[in-house]
Protein backbone atom coordinates (compact mmCIF):
# COMPACT_ATOMS: atom_id res chain seq x y z
CA UNK A 1 0.00 0.00 0.00
CA UNK A 2 1.29 3.31 -0.94
CA UNK A 3 4.54 1.59 -2.52
CA UNK A 4 4.26 3.75 -5.64
CA UNK A 5 3.74 7.45 -3.77
CA UNK A 6 6.58 6.43 -1.39
CA UNK A 7 8.87 5.87 -4.01
CA UNK A 8 7.67 9.23 -5.52
CA UNK A 9 8.44 10.97 -2.37
CA UNK A 10 11.81 9.48 -2.21
CA UNK A 11 12.75 10.82 -5.19
CA UNK A 12 11.65 14.06 -4.73
CA UNK A 13 13.67 14.07 -1.42
CA UNK A 14 16.94 13.09 -3.28
CA UNK A 15 15.92 16.47 -5.08
CA UNK A 16 15.50 18.27 -1.87
CA UNK A 17 18.75 17.19 -0.72
CA UNK A 18 20.51 18.85 -3.72
CA UNK A 19 18.39 22.09 -3.53
CA UNK A 20 20.42 25.39 -1.78
CA UNK A 21 18.01 27.12 0.93
CA UNK A 22 17.75 30.73 0.52
CA UNK A 23 17.55 33.49 3.51
CA UNK A 24 15.13 35.96 3.25
CA UNK A 25 15.51 39.13 4.24
CA UNK A 26 15.93 39.75 8.14
CA UNK A 27 13.84 42.61 7.96
CA UNK A 28 11.15 40.63 8.08
CA UNK A 29 11.91 39.77 11.59
CA UNK A 30 10.68 42.28 14.29
CA UNK A 31 12.72 42.43 17.84
CA UNK A 32 12.48 44.08 20.53
CA UNK A 33 15.75 43.97 22.55
CA UNK A 34 15.87 45.43 26.21
CA UNK A 35 19.11 44.20 27.13
CA UNK A 36 22.48 46.20 26.37
CA UNK A 37 24.26 43.10 25.12
CA UNK A 38 25.30 42.51 21.34
CA UNK A 39 22.39 40.15 20.34
CA UNK A 40 22.44 38.98 16.76
CA UNK A 41 18.94 38.20 14.90
CA UNK A 42 18.66 34.92 13.24
CA UNK A 43 17.97 35.22 9.58
CA UNK A 44 14.11 34.35 8.68
CA UNK A 45 13.04 32.39 5.62
CA UNK A 46 10.73 30.41 3.56
CA UNK A 47 10.31 28.91 0.33
CA UNK A 48 6.81 29.33 -0.90
CA UNK A 49 5.21 27.06 -3.15
CA UNK A 50 8.20 23.92 -2.69
CA UNK A 51 7.04 24.29 1.19
CA UNK A 52 4.04 21.61 0.42
CA UNK A 53 6.11 19.19 -1.20
CA UNK A 54 8.85 19.68 1.22
CA UNK A 55 6.48 19.29 3.62
CA UNK A 56 5.11 16.13 2.71
CA UNK A 57 8.18 14.48 2.36
CA UNK A 58 9.07 15.25 6.19
CA UNK A 59 5.56 13.90 7.37
CA UNK A 60 5.77 10.37 5.35
CA UNK A 61 9.13 9.83 5.92
CA UNK A 62 8.82 11.20 9.84
CA UNK A 63 5.26 9.28 10.63
CA UNK A 64 7.35 6.03 9.38
CA UNK A 65 9.38 6.08 12.01
CA UNK A 66 8.28 8.39 14.79
CA UNK A 67 4.36 7.06 16.55
CA UNK A 68 4.59 9.89 18.67
CA UNK A 69 4.69 12.28 15.55
CA UNK A 70 2.16 10.36 14.27
CA UNK A 71 0.15 11.06 17.35
CA UNK A 72 1.19 14.47 17.75
CA UNK A 73 0.22 15.21 13.92
CA UNK A 74 -3.27 13.43 14.46
CA UNK A 75 -4.41 14.84 17.82
CA UNK A 76 -2.82 18.46 17.75
CA UNK A 77 -5.00 20.91 15.82
CA UNK A 78 -2.87 22.90 13.44
CA UNK A 79 -0.09 20.31 13.95
CA UNK A 80 0.70 20.53 9.93
CA UNK A 81 0.82 23.95 10.13
CA UNK A 82 3.37 23.87 13.07
CA UNK A 83 5.88 21.46 11.51
CA UNK A 84 5.92 23.87 8.21
CA UNK A 85 7.48 26.49 10.61
CA UNK A 86 10.01 23.75 11.95
CA UNK A 87 10.91 21.71 9.09
CA UNK A 88 14.08 23.51 8.93
CA UNK A 89 15.87 23.35 12.38
CA UNK A 90 15.95 19.87 13.00
CA UNK A 91 16.96 19.88 16.62
CA UNK A 92 13.15 21.21 16.68
CA UNK A 93 11.49 18.80 14.76
CA UNK A 94 13.44 16.10 17.29
CA UNK A 95 12.44 17.98 20.14
CA UNK A 96 8.47 17.55 18.90
CA UNK A 97 9.46 13.78 17.57
CA UNK A 98 10.13 13.33 21.45
CA UNK A 99 7.55 14.33 23.08
CA UNK A 100 9.07 17.50 23.64
CA UNK A 101 5.79 20.00 22.95
CA UNK A 102 2.86 20.95 24.39
CA UNK A 103 -0.41 21.85 23.13
CA UNK A 104 -2.27 25.16 24.07
CA UNK A 105 -5.48 25.74 22.43
CA UNK A 106 -6.44 29.50 23.36
CA UNK A 107 -7.98 31.80 21.35
CA UNK A 108 -9.31 34.89 21.27
CA UNK A 109 -11.35 36.92 18.71
CA UNK A 110 -12.25 40.65 17.93
CA UNK A 111 -13.67 42.31 14.81
CA UNK A 112 -13.49 39.14 12.75
CA UNK A 113 -9.71 38.77 13.64
CA UNK A 114 -9.01 35.51 15.69
CA UNK A 115 -5.45 34.28 17.13
CA UNK A 116 -5.03 31.28 18.24
CA UNK A 117 -1.90 29.74 20.73
CA UNK A 118 -1.47 26.49 19.65
CA UNK A 119 1.47 24.95 21.18
CA UNK A 120 4.75 26.39 23.01
CA UNK A 121 7.68 24.50 23.64
CA UNK A 122 10.04 25.75 26.78
CA UNK A 123 13.44 24.77 27.84
CA UNK A 124 16.38 27.04 29.85
CA UNK A 125 17.47 29.17 27.12
CA UNK A 126 14.36 29.63 25.47
CA UNK A 127 10.20 29.75 24.52
CA UNK A 128 8.93 29.25 21.10
CA UNK A 129 5.22 30.21 21.22
CA UNK A 130 3.69 28.89 17.79
CA UNK A 131 0.08 30.65 16.89
CA UNK A 132 -2.16 31.15 14.16
CA UNK A 133 -4.43 33.96 12.73
CA UNK A 134 -7.67 33.75 10.90
CA UNK A 135 -9.87 36.89 9.43
CA UNK A 136 -13.37 37.40 8.06
CA UNK A 137 -11.81 39.86 5.54
CA UNK A 138 -8.62 39.97 3.16
CA UNK A 139 -5.65 42.02 4.46
CA UNK A 140 -2.33 43.00 2.90
CA UNK A 141 0.10 42.34 6.11
CA UNK A 142 -0.75 41.40 9.61
CA UNK A 143 1.40 40.73 12.48
CA UNK A 144 1.77 41.08 16.50
CA UNK A 145 3.17 44.14 17.87
CA UNK A 146 3.44 45.17 21.26
CA UNK A 147 3.96 41.47 22.99
CA UNK A 148 4.58 41.62 26.95
CA UNK A 149 4.98 38.36 28.94
CA UNK A 150 3.96 39.08 32.63
CA UNK A 151 3.62 37.08 35.82
CA UNK A 152 0.07 36.24 36.68
CA UNK A 153 0.64 38.72 39.77
CA UNK A 154 0.78 41.20 36.89
CA UNK A 155 4.91 41.72 37.10
CA UNK A 156 6.68 41.98 33.75
CA UNK A 157 9.29 38.95 32.91
CA UNK A 158 12.75 39.74 32.28
CA UNK A 159 13.43 38.60 28.59
CA UNK A 160 16.62 39.40 25.94
CA UNK A 161 14.41 39.29 22.60
CA UNK A 162 11.64 38.79 20.98
CA UNK A 163 11.58 37.51 17.50
CA UNK A 164 8.59 36.79 15.30
CA UNK A 165 7.56 37.42 11.69
CA UNK A 166 5.32 39.23 9.09
CA UNK A 167 2.38 37.87 7.79
CA UNK A 168 1.11 38.88 4.09
CA UNK A 169 -1.77 39.28 1.70
CA UNK A 170 -4.11 37.23 4.54
CA UNK A 171 -6.62 35.97 2.84
CA UNK A 172 -10.28 35.81 4.09
CA UNK A 173 -11.07 32.49 5.66
CA UNK A 174 -7.59 31.47 5.89
CA UNK A 175 -5.39 30.15 8.59
CA UNK A 176 -1.74 31.82 8.87
CA UNK A 177 0.61 30.46 11.64
CA UNK A 178 3.67 31.68 12.87
CA UNK A 179 5.73 31.23 15.40
CA UNK A 180 7.28 33.80 17.98
CA UNK A 181 10.56 32.68 19.62
CA UNK A 182 11.37 34.33 23.38
CA UNK A 183 14.67 34.40 24.33
CA UNK A 184 15.04 35.05 28.19
CA UNK A 185 18.12 35.77 30.80
CA UNK A 186 20.30 33.69 32.84
CA UNK A 187 18.40 34.48 35.87
CA UNK A 188 14.54 34.61 34.37
CA UNK A 189 12.72 31.18 34.56
CA UNK A 190 9.43 30.95 32.89
CA UNK A 191 6.95 30.35 35.59
CA UNK A 192 4.53 27.49 35.50
CA UNK A 193 1.64 30.30 34.84
CA UNK A 194 2.05 33.41 33.27
CA UNK A 195 0.57 36.23 30.64
CA UNK A 196 1.45 36.57 27.22
CA UNK A 197 0.24 39.79 26.20
CA UNK A 198 -0.17 41.29 22.76
CA UNK A 199 -1.99 43.61 20.00
CA UNK A 200 -2.05 42.72 16.39
CA UNK A 201 -1.25 45.19 13.40
CA UNK A 202 -3.18 44.78 10.48
CA UNK A 203 -2.01 47.32 7.06
CA UNK A 204 0.71 48.70 9.24
CA UNK A 205 -1.82 49.75 11.43
CA UNK A 206 -2.05 49.25 15.38
CA UNK A 207 -5.47 47.56 14.96
CA UNK A 208 -6.39 44.97 17.69
CA UNK A 209 -4.91 46.06 21.27
CA UNK A 210 -4.31 44.08 24.25
CA UNK A 211 -5.36 40.17 23.81
CA UNK A 212 -4.23 38.55 26.98
CA UNK A 213 -3.45 34.62 26.82
CA UNK A 214 -2.88 33.10 30.14
CA UNK A 215 -1.20 30.21 29.79
CA UNK A 216 0.19 27.29 32.17
CA UNK A 217 3.41 25.34 31.33
CA UNK A 218 3.76 21.99 31.66
CA UNK A 219 6.73 21.88 33.82
CA UNK A 220 6.64 18.05 33.72
CA UNK A 221 7.21 17.74 30.09
CA UNK A 222 9.84 20.37 30.12
CA UNK A 223 11.99 18.90 32.95
CA UNK A 224 14.76 18.16 30.82
CA UNK A 225 18.35 18.68 32.35
CA UNK A 226 20.64 20.63 30.63
CA UNK A 227 24.01 18.34 29.22
CA UNK A 228 27.00 20.52 29.89
CA UNK A 229 30.41 19.69 28.07
CA UNK A 230 33.34 21.24 28.94
CA UNK A 231 36.19 21.68 25.69
CA UNK A 232 38.77 23.51 26.84
CA UNK A 233 40.74 23.35 23.60
CA UNK A 234 42.02 26.58 21.21
CA UNK A 235 41.94 26.38 17.17
CA UNK A 236 43.25 28.57 14.58
CA UNK A 237 41.61 29.88 11.39
CA UNK A 238 43.92 32.10 9.38
CA UNK A 239 46.31 33.52 12.41
CA UNK A 240 43.30 34.40 14.85
CA UNK A 241 42.92 32.01 17.99
CA UNK A 242 39.81 30.92 19.12
CA UNK A 243 39.04 29.05 22.71
CA UNK A 244 36.19 26.88 22.87
CA UNK A 245 35.36 26.77 26.49
CA UNK A 246 32.47 24.50 26.66
CA UNK A 247 28.85 23.46 25.31
CA UNK A 248 25.60 23.42 26.79
CA UNK A 249 23.08 20.79 24.86
CA UNK A 250 19.28 22.36 25.48
CA UNK A 251 16.10 20.52 24.24
CA UNK A 252 15.70 23.20 21.68
CA UNK A 253 19.41 25.13 21.13
CA UNK A 254 22.93 24.33 21.86
CA UNK A 255 24.83 27.08 23.43
CA UNK A 256 28.75 26.88 22.41
CA UNK A 257 30.84 29.30 24.14
CA UNK A 258 33.70 30.45 22.61
CA UNK A 259 36.38 33.53 22.92
CA UNK A 260 38.39 35.60 20.41
CA UNK A 261 42.22 35.75 21.82
CA UNK A 262 42.60 39.93 22.01
CA UNK A 263 46.03 39.72 20.54
CA UNK A 264 44.23 38.42 17.04
CA UNK A 265 45.11 40.78 14.24
CA UNK A 266 41.55 40.63 12.61
CA UNK A 267 38.17 41.46 14.03
CA UNK A 268 36.15 38.35 13.01
CA UNK A 269 32.42 39.39 12.16
CA UNK A 270 30.62 35.58 11.43
CA UNK A 271 31.24 32.31 10.62
CA UNK A 272 29.86 31.40 7.04
CA UNK A 273 29.52 27.54 7.79
CA UNK A 274 30.09 26.61 11.48
CA UNK A 275 28.58 23.46 12.43
CA UNK A 276 28.70 20.51 14.49
CA UNK A 277 29.48 16.92 12.96
CA UNK A 278 28.98 13.66 14.15
CA UNK A 279 30.79 10.25 13.20
CA UNK A 280 27.73 9.51 10.66
CA UNK A 281 28.51 13.11 9.00
CA UNK A 282 25.04 14.28 10.20
CA UNK A 283 25.44 18.04 10.90
CA UNK A 284 24.07 20.39 13.23
CA UNK A 285 23.96 24.05 12.17
CA UNK A 286 24.17 27.46 13.51
CA UNK A 287 20.60 28.82 14.68
CA UNK A 288 22.05 32.33 13.63
CA UNK A 289 21.40 33.75 16.98
CA UNK A 290 24.27 34.63 19.33
CA UNK A 291 25.09 37.14 21.94
CA UNK A 292 28.35 38.98 22.58
CA UNK A 293 30.38 40.84 25.38
CA UNK A 294 33.59 41.77 24.48
CA UNK A 295 35.39 39.02 22.76
CA UNK A 296 33.65 36.21 24.71
CA UNK A 297 30.80 35.18 22.45
CA UNK A 298 27.62 32.55 22.88
CA UNK A 299 27.04 31.02 19.67
CA UNK A 300 23.35 28.92 19.35
CA UNK A 301 23.04 25.80 17.00
CA UNK A 302 20.11 23.21 16.13
CA UNK A 303 20.22 20.70 19.14
CA UNK A 304 21.01 16.85 18.60
CA UNK A 305 19.97 16.36 22.68
CA UNK A 306 17.59 13.64 21.48
CA UNK A 307 19.91 12.53 19.42
CA UNK A 308 23.22 12.04 21.84
CA UNK A 309 26.08 11.34 18.96
CA UNK A 310 28.98 9.22 20.33
CA UNK A 311 31.29 11.74 18.35
CA UNK A 312 31.23 15.22 17.53
CA UNK A 313 33.32 17.84 16.16
CA UNK A 314 32.91 21.90 15.26
CA UNK A 315 33.68 22.24 11.75
CA UNK A 316 33.81 25.43 9.24
CA UNK A 317 35.81 26.53 6.29
CA UNK A 318 34.87 30.45 5.99
CA UNK A 319 34.78 33.31 8.51
CA UNK A 320 34.10 36.88 7.84
CA UNK A 321 36.53 39.41 9.35
CA UNK A 322 39.02 42.73 9.04
CA UNK A 323 42.15 43.57 10.08
CA UNK A 324 41.56 45.98 13.38
CA UNK A 325 43.34 48.62 12.01
CA UNK A 326 40.94 49.37 9.45
CA UNK A 327 37.68 49.17 11.08
CA UNK A 328 37.09 53.10 11.19
CA UNK A 329 35.91 54.75 8.23
CA UNK A 330 35.82 58.49 7.57
CA UNK A 331 33.51 60.37 5.11
CA UNK A 332 33.96 64.23 3.83
CA UNK A 333 30.15 65.17 3.55
CA UNK A 334 30.92 68.02 1.75
CA UNK A 335 32.36 66.19 -0.46
CA UNK A 336 30.67 62.88 -0.89
CA UNK A 337 33.75 61.05 -0.57
CA UNK A 338 35.42 58.49 1.37
CA UNK A 339 38.38 59.71 2.98
CA UNK A 340 39.36 56.75 5.16
CA UNK A 341 38.29 52.89 4.20
CA UNK A 342 39.38 48.97 4.69
CA UNK A 343 42.62 48.77 2.12
CA UNK A 344 40.18 45.54 0.07
CA UNK A 345 38.55 48.53 -1.64
CA UNK A 346 35.19 46.92 -1.36
CA UNK A 347 33.57 50.28 -0.28
CA UNK A 348 33.03 51.71 -3.65
CA UNK A 349 31.39 55.25 -3.21
CA UNK A 350 29.19 57.07 -0.54
CA UNK A 351 26.59 60.18 -1.66
CA UNK A 352 23.97 61.79 0.39
CA UNK A 353 20.49 62.16 -0.40
CA UNK A 354 17.54 64.69 -0.06
CA UNK A 355 14.22 65.15 0.90
CA UNK A 356 11.71 62.77 3.07
CA UNK A 357 13.00 61.76 6.44
CA UNK A 358 12.92 58.34 5.52
CA UNK A 359 14.63 58.66 2.60
CA UNK A 360 17.22 61.37 3.74
CA UNK A 361 20.64 60.55 4.87
CA UNK A 362 23.93 58.88 3.57
CA UNK A 363 24.09 55.61 1.55
CA UNK A 364 27.26 53.45 0.71
CA UNK A 365 28.03 51.24 -2.00
CA UNK A 366 29.79 47.79 -1.22
CA UNK A 367 30.95 45.33 -3.13
CA UNK A 368 30.01 41.86 -2.25
CA UNK A 369 30.60 37.99 -2.53
CA UNK A 370 28.18 35.78 -4.09
CA UNK A 371 27.32 34.27 -1.05
CA UNK A 372 26.45 37.45 0.71
CA UNK A 373 23.63 38.08 -2.23
CA UNK A 374 21.00 36.90 0.40
CA UNK A 375 22.29 38.28 3.60
CA UNK A 376 21.88 41.52 4.47
CA UNK A 377 23.72 42.41 7.13
CA UNK A 378 24.66 45.74 8.93
CA UNK A 379 28.22 47.33 8.29
CA UNK A 380 28.23 50.08 10.39
CA UNK A 381 26.70 50.18 14.23
CA UNK A 382 24.69 52.67 15.27
CA UNK A 383 26.77 55.55 16.30
CA UNK A 384 28.17 57.58 13.92
CA UNK A 385 30.80 60.73 15.23
CA UNK A 386 31.36 64.08 13.64
CA UNK A 387 34.19 66.67 13.65
CA UNK A 388 32.90 68.30 16.40
CA UNK A 389 32.49 64.76 18.18
CA UNK A 390 28.55 64.96 18.70
CA UNK A 391 27.29 61.87 18.22
CA UNK A 392 24.21 60.72 15.95
CA UNK A 393 22.61 57.50 15.52
CA UNK A 394 20.49 56.62 12.43
CA UNK A 395 16.93 56.07 12.36
CA UNK A 396 17.22 52.71 10.13
CA UNK A 397 18.75 51.38 7.50
CA UNK A 398 17.71 50.75 3.53
CA UNK A 399 18.91 47.88 1.63
CA UNK A 400 19.06 47.38 -2.22
CA UNK A 401 21.30 45.19 -4.91
CA UNK A 402 22.01 46.14 -8.34
CA UNK A 403 20.89 43.56 -10.44
CA UNK A 404 23.71 41.08 -12.26
CA UNK A 405 26.40 42.66 -10.38
CA UNK A 406 28.22 42.14 -6.92
CA UNK A 407 27.33 45.47 -6.13
CA UNK A 408 25.11 46.40 -2.80
CA UNK A 409 24.23 49.45 -1.40
CA UNK A 410 22.95 50.30 2.32
CA UNK A 411 21.67 54.04 3.42
CA UNK A 412 21.98 54.84 7.15
CA UNK A 413 18.41 57.30 7.66
CA UNK A 414 19.75 60.22 9.37
CA UNK A 415 19.77 64.22 8.87
CA UNK A 416 22.94 65.05 7.59
CA UNK A 417 22.16 68.66 7.95
CA UNK A 418 22.89 68.42 11.70
CA UNK A 419 26.36 66.95 11.38
CA UNK A 420 30.12 68.43 11.40
CA UNK A 421 31.81 66.98 8.37
CA UNK A 422 33.59 64.49 8.01
CA UNK A 423 31.76 62.24 10.22
CA UNK A 424 33.45 59.01 11.60
CA UNK A 425 31.39 55.44 11.06
CA UNK A 426 33.07 51.94 12.40
CA UNK A 427 32.70 49.06 10.69
CA UNK A 428 30.04 46.04 12.76
CA UNK A 429 30.49 43.34 9.72
CA UNK A 430 32.26 43.14 6.44
CA UNK A 431 32.47 40.82 3.52
CA UNK A 432 35.69 40.03 4.10
CA UNK A 433 37.02 36.43 4.47
CA UNK A 434 39.50 34.03 5.93
CA UNK A 435 39.30 30.54 4.57
CA UNK A 436 40.56 27.60 5.62
CA UNK A 437 39.32 23.80 6.81
CA UNK A 438 38.98 23.72 10.68
CA UNK A 439 37.73 20.23 12.17
CA UNK A 440 37.92 20.39 15.93
CA UNK A 441 37.15 16.97 18.23
CA UNK A 442 34.69 18.42 20.68
CA UNK A 443 33.27 14.76 22.03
Amino acid sequence: MFEKEEKKLQELKKEYGNVEIPNDIDDYIRSGIRKGKKTAIPPFWRIGMVAASILLIIFFTTIRVSPAFANYVSNIPGMERIVELIRHNKGIMSAVENDYLQEVGIRKEEDGVSMTIDAIIVDETQMLVFYTFESDKNYSTMNLSNIELKSRSGEELDVDGMFYGSHSEIKKGEKVSGQLKVIYSDKEIIPEKFNLETSININELESIKGLNFPIEVDTQKFSAMTKEIAIDKSVEAGGQSIYLKKMEIHPTRIALFLEYDESNTHEIFRFDDIALEDEKGNRWTSDGGSSMDDNKIVMYFESNYFSEPKQLDLVFSSLTALPKDELEVIVDLEKENIIKAPSDKKLKKVWLEDGEKDVKGIYFQIEVDLKDHNYFFSLFDSNIIDASGTVHEYTTRTYSSMDGTNLYEQGLIVDTDKMVSPITLNIAEYPARITEEVKLKIK
